[in-house]
């Protein structure tokens, strides 16, 4: 089960919407394993169908958990135009240390979030706070 603070969850949900018609990214940190702290991520790919985190923005995130004693918790991108269920490279590009949270926007708005290892998912609980 993985905990995240509400206000954390309508920035995350906020930021895929704004993103449309491309897919956003980001990470999702905390302590004492709740998410408490969002890093909105670009998308340099700029495609619906799928993202690449800018490499600055991303190393400027994971020096920022580390330097605020945080833990990576979760990636998160979003499905503009499809399921919340991981793609096939979504899986195949998935780091295995971290949940993997993804937001649909059409046809159905849900978010899901899974581990994946060895090309394999599992849905677990997303819990709000």
């Amino acid at each position: 089960m993985l905990k995240i603070k509400r206000e954390i969850f309508n920035e995350m949900i906020k930021h895929c919407r704004e993103c449309l018609p491309y897919e956003a990214c980001g990470i999702l940190a905390g302590k004492d394993n709740v998410i408490s702290k969002i890093y909105k991520i670009k998308n340099i790919e700029q495609s619906s169908v799928s993202y690449f985190m800018d490499p600055k923005e991303q190393l400027f995130a994971m020096k920022d958990i580390k330097a605020y004693g945080m833990e990576m918790f979760a990636i998160f991108h979003s499905h503009p135009l499809g399921s919340a269920e991981p793609s096939q490279k979504d899986i195949e590009l998935a780091f295995y240390d971290v949940y993997h949270i993804i937001v649909a926007i059409e046809p159905k708005f849900e978010v899901k979030c899974f581990k994946i290892e060895n090309r394999k998912f599992d849905e677990q609980e997303l819990l709000l706070e």
